[in-house]
């Protein structure tokens, strides 16, 4: 169950707790690691149900094993789709700091 609840939980704490600490930089890393740490978590938890459902049967297991892998899944692998370009967002934002300063520093 955890794994199918935990990415709606993520986005729901990210959702919530985005507004109250916007600007906070360290606030804003540990609300996005915390919301990317329950969406791996959904995923482990979703492929070790899975794997259970040999022992304790696939009753009520096996659909929500399932679907909170491919749900978490999908959420990661878009993720992992999004890094390069936050990568190359992050370098253009500090080469246009560096321009900016560089013009403060030429102008009199």
């Amino acid at each position: 169950m955890f794994s199918l609840l935990a990415p709606f939980v993520g986005i729901g704490i990210n959702i919530v707790g985005s507004q109250p600490i916007r600007g906070n930089r360290i606030g804003m890393i540990v609300l996005g690691a915390t919301c990317t740490l329950l969406i791996l978590a959904g995923f482990v938890f979703g492929v070790v149900a899975l794997l259970g459902t040999k022992k304790h049967g696939r009753k009520g297991i096996f659909g929500k094993a399932i679907a909170g892998i491919c749900i978490n899944g999908i959420i990661i692998c878009f993720m992992l789709i999004a890094i390069p370009g936050f990568i190359k967002a992050a370098e253009r934002a500090k080469e246009m700091q560096r321009q900016r300063m560089e013009q403060q520093q030429t102008q009199p």
